[in-house]
């Protein structure tokens, strides 16, 4: 048999592909180790042992700096597909263990809504997929009265309930995400590397309505700036149209800044560098904490992996 062969067989051990995985990501044997609570020597052991089974380096030199060989780059890419089917199958199994079914109603504001569901629904998949998953766009001040009938199980917002017979409902947390101010990638402000508010004196721009936290919030920072809301504005809660038109005309806008940034490394759209000009910062789930719906608490589970997601991917 040949000896590679017989090593996939008989001599890999899913620690290696772990090793591989954990490299790629850190970067250090170090940081590698300190993941994983042992010492360097014990792992530059494991990288021998699946080296020498190989036959082959799997990491390479240069200077001080060690890198993936190309059969070391080979292998991580399909230990992360292992290791993703091996998540898949505990996710499915826990599923059908538990036998969680029914459905779940999210509202959502539109700042929040496009971050958010998509990484909601994948995790809630993997974890009960026979569960049914709704969801309701809308501001907040008709979110929190359809949570409190429940019609709604979670409500994603910026802001709190204004009504203080509202105030039992639970509430965490879920990530840091400012709204930010924007402009298409043509604009005359789009290659400035210092902003100030009065540059945008007389500027049109997209805006949410005008009773919305956002819209009051930017309503409020341009008057101490001394500046109005000019003739010309859109109003438009939709993110994808927004986009669209700041493309094609000298907007300025607002969105979420996980939002921003797709479309800034897109060359889409430009964040406009600002000082103070960030606005509503903290997103916040909220649910009745005595839910007699049985998918609430599998669903808050899903909503800690998105959170660490999504706060890892802004501060990356």
């Amino acid at each position: 048999m040949d000896p590679v062969e017989r090593f996939f067989q008989a001599g890999l051990k899913l620690s290696h592909l772990r090793l591989l995985t954990l490299f790629d990501s850190l970067g250090q044997i170090r940081l590698v180790a300190e993941r994983l609570n042992v010492t360097q020597p014990a792992v530059s052991k494991q990288l021998a042992e699946l080296e020498a089974g190989l036959g082959v380096p799997v990491l390479a030199r240069s200077g001080n700096r060690l890198y993936f060989t190309a059969v070391g780059e080979t292998l991580m890419k399909r230990a992360r597909e292992v290791f993703h089917q091996l998540e898949q199958a505990r996710y499915e199994v826990d599923s059908l263990s538990s036998g969680i079914s029914g459905k779940i109603a999210v509202g959502a504001v539109a700042t929040v809504m496009p971050v958010f569901a998509p990484e909601l629904v994948v995790e809630l998949k993997k974890r009960a997929p026979h569960v049914n998953v709704s969801f309701f766009e809308a501001t907040s001040d008709r979110l929190f009265p359809m949570l409190a009938t429940g019609a709604l199980d979670f409500v994603l917002s910026r802001t709190g309930p204004s009504n203080p017979d509202a105030a039992g409902f639970a509430s965490q947390v879920i990530v840091d995400d400012p709204i930010v101010i924007v402009c298409g990638r043509d604009h005359p402000l789009a290659t400035r590397r210092h902003v100030v508010a009065t540059d945008l004196a007389g500027l049109p721009w997209i805006l949410p309505p005008r009773e919305a936290p956002t819209c009051l919030a930017l309503e409020s920072w341009l008057r101490e700036a001394g500046l109005a809301f000019p003739d010309g504005c859109v109003q438009s809660i939709s993110l994808q149209a927004n986009e669209a038109m700041l493309a094609s005309y000298p907007f300025l806008a607002l969105m979420p800044l996980t939002v921003a940034r797709r479309g800034a490394n897109r060359a889409a759209l430009t964040i406009l560098p600002l000082p103070g000009a960030r606005f509503l910062e903290t997103v916040q789930l909220f649910y009745n904490g005595a839910s007699a719906n049985r998918v609430v608490p599998a669903a808050l589970g899903c909503v800690a992996s998105v959170q660490e997601r999504l706060a890892s991917a802004l501060h990356a």
